[in-house]
C-alpha cells in the first residue's frame, strides 16, 4: 500500500491543485455555465482523496461540492463567497498533504 501511496500521491497533489484552481476561477467568473462544472470536479477530487485515505481532505472536498451545488441552485453572491472561502481552505489542506 505504501508503494501505491508513494506513486499516486504526487499525481493526486498535481491534479488536486489544478481542480481547486480551476474551481476558484470558474466561481470568480460568476458565469453559471462555468460554475455548473465545479461540483463534478470537486466530487472527483473527494473520491481520489478517499482512495488515498486522505481523511483531512475528503470532508473539505465534500463540503465544497455541497456548497457548489447550493451555488448552482441559488446563484447568490453570498453562496459564491462561502464556496470561495471553502476552496481556499481545501487548497491549504492539499498543501499540507504535499508537505507530509
Amino acid at each position: 500500500m505504501d508503494d501505491l501511496y508513494a506513486k499516486f500521491l504526487p499525481r493526486f497533489i498535481t491534479l488536486a491543485r489544478a481542480r481547486v484552481a480551476m474551481s476558484i476561477s470558474k466561481i470568480e467568473s460568476r458565469d453559471p455555465r462555468e460554475q455548473a462544472l465545479v461540483p463534478v470536479e470537486l466530487h472527483t477530487l473527494a473520491g481520489e482523496a478517499g482512495l488515498l485515505g486522505l481523511k483531512q481532505v475528503v470532508p473539505l472536498a465534500q463540503a465544497c461540492e455541497q456548497k457548489a451545488k447550493a451555488l448552482h441552485s441559488s446563484r447568490a453572491d453570498a453562496d459564491a463567497e462561502s464556496l470561495l472561502a471553502a476552496l481556499h481552505q481545501l487548497a491549504s489542506a492539499i498543501e499540507e498533504v504535499s508537505k507530509a
